[in-house]
């Protein structure tokens, strides 16, 4: 499989990479785990590839205001190594420390990972539970999403043409705790569960993710008020190699009662 022709652009400064974006045929580029492979396949065709790892603005973790601010050029490795990830958030830290593998966490990036829209993306279903919000940027100015509204479904994101991501902000830092289960046969997990509790309004969520195309959120009191049963029956699972409906949904059900046991509701175990 051979990459198509394409121009290679490496701005050093955000509106740089903005001005280059907003040109017909461009795309942003930074660890190439996705893209490159999309554009071996025949998937996408870019005129430009826009190189995003020499733009300093876009890269690093910074506690700012109660939140967790990353940027989107940051490694998985990075970001797992970072103390105030560590300290504040071990739930993402956990999660980061697992993705792909080392390659992939070495290159790849979580503003690239949440791009992509890959379904069965842990850190998707994590930054989702976790009521991250994410800033894109344009040549025309910036705007905040939430998980849910910037994935559209697998694939598939918000982003308009000339639009970046730029940040992922994680809110409520010193409250949070959470529990995040999967079962996985393979390269990407069949079903993912995460449960947070303690947000910094002091409410809860549960996401599931890996079953359909985006993660399906509840937002809670507490966890206390979920019910396992329902979950399963809420969620929208995809029927492929992976399993059924009918496993899917039965491996939801299951997830969650751990999940739920594990952060503490007795109730639910």
């Amino acid at each position: 499989m051979m990459l198509p022709s394409f121009a290679l652009a490496r701005p050093r400064r955000l509106d740089e990479a903005l001005a280059l974006l907003a040109e017909d045929g461009a795309s942003a580029y930074c660890g190439g785990t996705e893209i490159l492979m999309a554009m071996k396949l025949g998937l996408l065709e870019p005129r430009l590839l826009v190189d995003l790892k020499h733009v300093p603005e876009l890269r690093g973790v910074r506690v700012s205001g109660g939140e967790l601010v990353v940027g989107a050029t940051t490694t998985h490795r990075e970001l797992a190594a970072d103390p105030d990830v560590g300290r504040r958030l071990p739930l993402l830290r956990g999660v980061e420390l697992r993705v792909g593998n080392a390659r992939v966490r070495a290159q790849g990036s979580i503003g690239g990972n949440l791009c992509f829209a890959e379904p069965r993306s842990d850190v998707t279903t994590v930054l989702a539970a976790l009521g991250a919000s994410l800033v894109l940027a344009s040549a025309a100015g910036r705007r905040r999403l939430s998980v849910g509204e910037f994935l559209l479904g697998g694939y598939e994101t918000a982003l308009e043409p000339g639009e970046l991501l730029v940040e992922i902000v994680v809110p409520g830092l010193d409250r949070v705790r959470g529990v995040h289960l999967k079962q996985q046969h393979s390269e990407r997990p069949s079903v993912s569960v995460v449960v947070v509790r303690d947000r910094a309004d002091g409410s809860a969520a549960l996401a599931v993710g890996a079953v359909g195309e985006v993660p399906y959120v509840l937002e809670l009191a507490s966890p206390a008020e979920a019910d396992p049963e329902a979950v399963a029956a809420a969620v929208d699972p995809s029927d492929d190699l992976l399993g059924s409906v009918e496993y899917k949904r039965h491996l939801t059900e299951v997830l969650v009662r751990r999940a739920l046991a594990a952060a503490g509701n007795e109730e639910a175990a």
